[in-house]
């Protein structure tokens, strides 16, 4: 409601202005003698008169039909119009002016919009089309779309607000209503949705039944089939497969409703493949009494597309034409070129479609003749189908048609070559289908399109006959429907030993009898399904190696895929082909076979890796061994220094006394006893940077100043720089250091590291310099400390190792090896970095940096 804004902008004005005229009328201005109105304007312009922007200014106040206020700066209502004043029941002006928003409306109400009223103000920008919900005193909610803007002096200052609402209860209310009954029709068409799927899902396991065994009979040569008996099951084979392709077309129809449908694109002959199709056709057409033909234009090559929804595509326009184009008329299939595109046409001599209801082709589970009576049978679903497939490949369909003379039906798609190539680089993969549309493993195309136009298969050449005996490799039928599991027994019954079983629970109890070699398992099974049963088997060493080929009546891709996923090895969608389940099921036993032949050969091999992983073990023990050796014996040679220099001046000073001898001078005494505290120092630092070592993370963190922590370490190590007579310089830009986010004694310990081992490395006289300073990396702030001295150097070999644990490059006896690790790992805590640059006879220099805290608002 950007008028809202425009019209309490509008009055905001007004209202300065009449201000501003107000204060300017009660200060008389007197021109000096030298300013004189010059010019034609100057003459001719003369303000408005004050009396007429007040009357235009109550019009408006008076007249929109919405309520406007307008308050002080701090929040006391100095006017309203009526229909303001209606509706916080004051009625009359004067009993509004100097309320606030908590005397008229309630402080359950008055809360948010004092906030929104601070914001205006404050920022001293608009706000816009806020929605605020009302509670009236009689409990009635009510909800106010509102516009404030800021009132301003003739400084520019803010001196209070102006607001503008409109009552949307009543739209609110069908807004409501509307998400409602969206929300409804939304459940109402998932649930139609998940009706159709489940039934779809359902009819596959009969239609398996029916196809299945039809294949077998038909295409057995041991038991002839009279001349009227192979009418009769080629009969029931057609409905069958027509029945199993309305199937298909509703759950392509809810893949595609519910944005599942994928495109697998590849390069496709388009001129082969509808050629392939017309010529499948022509004995249907021939029944008919029809001429099919087809013209392929010669400059039509590979084209991208998807093959199977191709296929579909031309398989729905082709059907239709040959069902509607009465005998005696004329079919044209035609391939053409264009720009870009290549199109594919149908033509027909038929009865033609009328305007006015050519609208309804396209649209799912509409007929042109929706009648009682009508001549032809259909669902409406085909030539809606055909469209939404082509949309998917980018492309698009039309109709030209004309009553009594018959129809053109067209599909353009593009055929370029760079087309493909995107759409590949951007199109999700799609798991492996096969050509019918059913997710089924078939025959290769021509067979589908064969079955497409219901014309009788060739018999399969050296088709298996039935029949078997009890011997040959196992076979487990894991299969709930008797009538399913009977059928499967008797496909795969010649040259094997069937075991049947009713869900995955008894098929474990047989695997555990007797293991089978090869398991064919359905998945929506009682008890437990085939999904469980794989999982269980391939979760068992034991069985793990069985091979399961899963059958389901959900042919989706990502059934297979699960399905692949839990473990199974093959994976069929009902209805199969009964060839194409006895061929996988030998092709199981082989592997399986040539697997466990392999298992024998290499269990020499297997004993050998057993023997070497026990050898393996037993050095990595002997290195563990050996590393807990040399720690405790460097730290064994650690700590006797210290404690022999301990001993060895309590044990004088104890001598002396025992002897009575007394104690010796004071100079002496301090001297020893220095030499036992530092020794004491020693080993408590030792001890420290192990317990430190050993901790996974710091205690806590907190904010902490750099320029303290490093006077403290200074000063901490100044007796240790006098006594090696090394000059300890700081430098004098630390004054403005950020503060870091880190535990304070780490920091600490971590410096005192960094400079003892500089002191340590300093020959006499030398110096070794601190230096720190604000430092940022991109966008984060922080502190880079460096500590320089003019010592040996490390060498190269050792700056590779030297924040390895337990390593130094001091002599035996003065280092542990620990102070530069710990450093590492605690600078690393702290999403620091940690550098050293050395040479050897150059010196070297430890360079740290640390993040800075954030403060408070920062990002």
């Amino acid at each position: 409601m950007r008028r809202l804004y425009r019209l309490s902008a509008k009055i905001s004005r007004l209202l300065a202005a009449r201000r501003t005229r107000e204060a300017r009328a009660r200060t008389p201005r007197v021109a000096p003698p030298d300013e004189a109105p010059t010019g034609t304007a100057a003459q001719e312009w003369t303000p408005e008169p004050l009396d007429h922007q007040q009357a235009v200014l109550k019009y408006v106040i008076a007249n929109v039909p919405h309520a406007i206020f307008w308050k002080d700066r701090h929040g006391r209502f100095l006017g309203g119009n009526q229909n303001f004043l209606n509706d916080t029941n004051t009625k009359v002006l004067e009993n509004l002016v100097g309320k606030t928003d908590f005397d008229v409306w309630g402080s359950k109400n008055a809360e948010c919009f004092v906030r929104i009223d601070r914001e205006v103000m404050e920022g001293g920008t608009p706000i816009l089309d806020v929605e605020e919900p009302l509670l009236r005193p009689d409990g009635e909610q009510r909800f106010l779309l509102t516009s404030k803007v800021p009132i301003r002096d003739e400084r520019g200052e803010v001196t209070g607000i102006l607001g503008i609402y409109a009552d949307i209860t009543e739209r609110k209310r069908m807004e409501i209503e509307l998400q409602k009954a969206k929300e409804a029709a939304d459940a109402a068409a998932c649930a139609k949705g998940e009706f159709l799927t489940v039934m779809s899902h359902e009819l596959r396991t009969p239609l398996s039944l029916i196809l299945g065994p039809l294949e077998s009979l038909l295409s057995s040569r041991d038991e002839p089939l009279s001349p009227r008996v192979r009418a009769d099951l080629e009969l029931i084979q057609r409905s069958g497969r027509r029945l199993r392709r309305l199937v298909d077309d509703v759950l392509d129809h809810q893949k595609i409703e519910a944005g599942k449908m994928q495109i697998d694109w590849e390069a496709v002959d388009v001129g082969e493949l509808v050629s392939d199709m017309v010529e499948e056709a022509r004995p249907a057409a021939a029944r008919g009494g029809l001429d099919l033909s087809i013209r392929v234009d010669p400059e039509l090559r590979r084209v991208p597309a998807d093959r199977r929804k191709l296929e579909k595509i031309a398989l729905n326009l082709l059907g239709n034409a040959l069902k509607f184009t009465p005998p005696g008329g004329r079919v044209t299939v035609d391939l053409r070129a264009l720009d870009g595109l290549f199109e594919l046409s149908v033509e027909d001599t038929g009865p033609g479609i009328p305007a006015d209801r050519r609208h309804l082709l396209f649209q799912r589970f509409q007929q042109i003749d929706a009648s009682a009576t009508r001549k032809h049978e259909g669902t409406g679903i085909g030539l809606s189908l055909a469209k939404e497939l082509t949309e998917l490949m980018g492309g698009a369909v039309g109709v030209e048609s004309e009553p009594g003379v018959g129809s053109r039906f067209f599909v353009r798609l593009p055929r370029a070559a760079d087309f493909l190539a995107a759409r590949r680089a951007t199109a999700a993969p799609e798991p492996p289908r096969s050509l019918d549309g059913a997710g089924t493993s078939e025959p290769p195309p021509s067979s589908v399109n064969l079955r497409g136009f219901e014309v009788p298969p060739a018999p399969a050449a050296g088709a298996p006959g039935a029949g078997g005996g009890a011997e040959g490799p196992r076979v487990l039928v894991v299969e709930d429907n008797p009538d399913m599991r009977s059928y499967l027994a008797d496909i795969l019954s010649a040259g094997h030993e069937i075991v049947l079983a009713t869900n995955g629970r008894e098929a474990l109890e047989s695997i555990a009898a007797k293991r089978p070699n090869v398991i064919v398992s359905d998945v929506m099974m009682p008890e437990m399904d085939g999904f469980e049963l794989v999982r269980r088997l391939k979760g068992d060493p034991a069985l793990r190696d069985i091979p399961v080929l899963l059958l389901t009546a959900r042919a989706s891709g990502a059934e297979a895929v699960g399905g692949l996923d839990v473990g199974a090895d093959e994976y069929m969608s009902k209805p199969f082909d009964p060839l194409e389940l006895r061929a996988r099921v030998r092709a199981a036993e082989r592997l399986h076979r040539a697997y466990l032949e392999l298992a024998a050969k290499n269990d020499e091999l297997a004993a050998a890796l057993e023997q070497l992983s026990e050898a393996q073990q037993e050095l990595l023990q002997a290195g563990k061994m050996a590393a807990i050796g040399t720690l405790v014996a460097g730290l064994s040679h650690e700590m006797n220094n210290p404690v022999s220099a301990i001993l060895m001046n309590a044990q004088l000073l104890l001598r002396r006394h025992r002897k009575g001898h007394g104690l010796p001078d004071e100079a002496s005494l301090l001297k020893a006893l220095g030499t036992i505290e530092r020794q004491a120092i020693r080993c408590s630092d030792l001890v420290t940077a192990l317990l430190e070592y050993a901790r996974g993370k710091p205690i806590g963190r907190e904010p902490c100043d750099v320029r303290a922590a490093l006077r403290r370490a200074v000063d901490l190590s100044a007796p240790r720089a006098r006594e090696r007579r090394v000059h300890l310089e700081t430098d004098g830009n630390s004054s403005a250091l950020p503060e870091v986010l880190v535990n304070a004694s780490q920091l600490e310990s971590a410096l005192l590291n960094v400079i003892g081992n500089a002191l340590d490395a300093s020959p006499h006289g030398s110096a070794v310099v601190v230096e720190a300073r604000p430092r940022p990396r991109g966008d984060i702030h922080g502190v880079e400390i460096d500590v320089h001295d003019h010592g040996c150097g490390i060498r190269a070999e050792d700056l590779s190792r030297i924040f390895e644990p337990f390593f130094t490059t001091k002599p035996p006896g003065q280092g542990t090896g620990l102070g530069l690790s710990l450093t590492h790992r605690f600078i690393e805590e702290h999403q620091g970095s940690i550098r050293i640059e050395s040479a050897p006879g150059e010196g070297t220099t430890v360079r740290m940096w640390l993040p800075a805290r954030q403060t408070e608002g920062a990002e």
